[in-house]
């Protein structure tokens, strides 16, 4: 399984022990149901604690995901719980896999080659930490910082308030914006963000009770074109595009769209959203919408819209924006980008240095050897 530009990225929680009798192990557990239990019982002899504080998460994640498990059949009966957590395991230290990625994957269905096939997070930080400059996870963690570098492509203010000194920069904002959005200024997944529309209550107080919870951003609302509202108007449905930049030459490899259901206003998959996987060449949808919880939706639940053939607008602008935004930054090799479409076009949201490669993986489309092949042209240059 080891691949050319395999890495055991050092920003996250070591998860692999990498050595040849580990690594003989996990051939063996390829192939055999027997030795896949020999594999899992390495991890629990030599990394045992890694392997005990990973067992309720598993347990969380197959209860999460049990009404959709119920409908699953494999060797003519239902997935056992045994046959899950043992599976789910194996397919993390073999693979880096994270439970939410096991499912959304269906890597259950899958055999050594297929799951081979499939690019995941914690190879992602890998393949970063090779490529891109390492200044760039503050740059992109941090909401204010990002928005100095790539003002330009907001099209929209954004104030950022990183203490109580910063009280006249909120008050001149709000002078000028009774509704806004409200951000920590760092945080993933689309967490502790709210919307505030005609602020009247007493300033001083309001910006004592954001400041409580540490530093933060208000920005403008972005005011939602009809060609993507339509999908869900409640919520900013943003556009994904990840890159590959070498030299000046920068490749999109990747394309999804995520949108809000309900009256939520966040439209990550990671906090209840759904989202679908884009052509890259077209700019259409092209497979049904899906969730975290490995649900599919034909349709928007709340609007009707139907997902595949569903045309992005302005698609070519959106390209050519984010092209231009990869070339902003040296160092900027893999970046994933989320743009808005608003009244005045297609604006950035925010970037990702790693980016979930879920999003972005579907249609029977992975992007890993693509990755692969773009790493081999950076080395070469």
């Amino acid at each position: 399984m080891k691949e050319k530009y395999y890495v055991v990225a050092k920003t996250i929680t070591k998860w692999k022990l990498d050595n040849p009798l580990e690594n003989w192990l996990g051939y063996k557990a390829d192939k055999s149901e027997f030795w896949k239990s020999i594999y899992v019982l390495y991890y629990k002899l030599f990394d045992s604690a890694y392997y005990k504080n990973g067992l309720p998460y598993i347990h969380k994640e197959i209860e999460k995901q049990s009404p959709n498990l119920s409908k699953i059949f494999m060797g003519g009966g239902l997935l056992s719980y045994k046959w899950l957590e043992r599976d789910m395991v194996y397919s993390l230290h073999r693979y880096g896999i994270n439970f939410i990625e096991y499912f959304v994957h269906k890597y259950y269905s899958l055999n050594a080659v297929g799951r081979e096939q499939i690019n995941n997070l914690r190879l992602q930080y890998g393949y970063c930490e090779l490529v891109n400059d390492p200044s760039l996870r503050e740059l992109f963690d941090n909401k204010g910082l990002t928005y100095e570098k790539f003002k330009s492509f907001y099209k929209r203010e954004l104030v950022t308030v990183n203490s109580i000194d910063d009280f006249s920069l909120f008050e001149t904002f709000l002078d000028n914006h009774s509704s806004f959005i409200y951000k920590p200024l760092k945080g993933v997944c689309g967490r502790g963000i709210k919307i505030y529309r005609d602020v009247l209550v007493d300033r001083k107080v309001l910006f004592e009770d954001f400041l409580r919870y540490g530093p933060f951003v208000i920005e403008e609302l972005i005011k939602q074109g009809e060609g993507m509202s339509v999908l869900h108007p409640e919520s900013i449905n943003t556009l994904r595009l990840a890159t590959f930049r070498v030299k000046d030459d920068v490749v999109i490899y990747g394309a999804a769209v995520r949108m809000g259901t309900g009256s939520a206003i966040v439209d990550n998959a990671g906090s209840g959203g759904i989202y679908c996987h884009v052509n890259c060449d077209y700019g259409f949808i092209d497979t049904n919408a899906r969730d975290y919880l490995c649900n599919t939706y034909v349709y928007h639940p709340d609007t009707g819209v139907r997902f595949i053939g569903f045309d992005i607008p302005q698609w070519e602008e959106a390209k050519q924006l984010v092209k231009e935004m990869a070339k902003t930054v040296n160092g900027a090799t893999v970046i994933s980008w989320d743009l808005a479409y608003s009244k005045k076009g297609w604006c950035m949201v925010e970037a990702n240095d790693v980016g979930e490669p879920n999003l972005i993986q579907g249609n029977g489309e992975y992007h890993k050897q693509l990755l692969l092949e773009l790493i081999d042209k950076y080395f070469e240059e």
